[in-house]
């Protein structure tokens, strides 16, 4: 009878310590699912400083993308399309110049201090003065754009327009046949950042 009860008394021991191991494993990993889950939750309220990081250089990076940027030693110059901002013979700002007009608007937040220039420039098709007048009334209007943006509004920009006078391609090619790719080169609007502004 003893024996019985010594082997009996030593199989609830051994259950007893497998349901505590049992349990404590079960608490482990409901403990660790819980931490998780908190951790989780925290992250959701307060993302990690890495993970921040990285989101904020890859959103600054898309906004700049695409744009056409040259350095030089007057400072960043980032030009602009007038096929893309404006309408033939237009300077009111069409609806797709707000996207281009946006990634420059970044780059003037983070460009070091000093004036913003903004020039308007034609190709050579048309009379001299006409072009001039054109290129400034969109030279003009960029400027106004910017002008309402935050972060960008407190900048001097200084506005004028160039008509032909300043072309970036050739207008005809040396036989002297037009060169429509050429033409629309010409045709943009740039914005000059000064001296140490980032392209990227």
């Amino acid at each position: 009878m003893r024996a019985t009860l010594v082997l009996i008394g030593g199989l609830m021991l051994v259950a007893g310590c497998s349901d505590g191991e049992d349990a404590a494993d079960t608490g482990g990993k409901n403990g660790g699912a819980a931490t998780a889950s908190t951790a989780s939750a925290g992250a959701g309220n307060r993302p990690a400083p890495g993970g921040t990081m990285k989101a904020d250089v890859s959103a600054l990076a898309a906004d700049t993308s695409g744009l056409e940027v040259r350095i030089t030693d007057m400072g960043t110059i980032i030009d602009l399309p007038s096929d893309t901002l404006f309408d033939f013979d237009k300077a009111t700002l069409t609806a797709a110049a707000e996207v281009e007009l946006a990634k420059a608007a970044e780059m003037i937040r983070r460009a070091p201090p000093g004036a913003i220039e903004v020039i308007g420039h034609t190709d050579s098709k048309g009379e001299d003065d006409y072009n001039r007048k054109l290129s400034e009334a969109r030279a003009k209007t960029v400027a106004e754009w910017f002008g309402r943006q935050v972060g960008v509004r407190q900048r001097e920009f200084r506005v004028s327009g160039k008509g032909e006078a300043a072309p970036i391609a050739a207008n005809a090619m040396a036989d002297g046949v037009d060169d429509p790719a050429g033409r629309a080169k010409n045709r943009r609007v740039e914005v000059l950042l000064p001296a140490g502004a980032s392209s990227r």
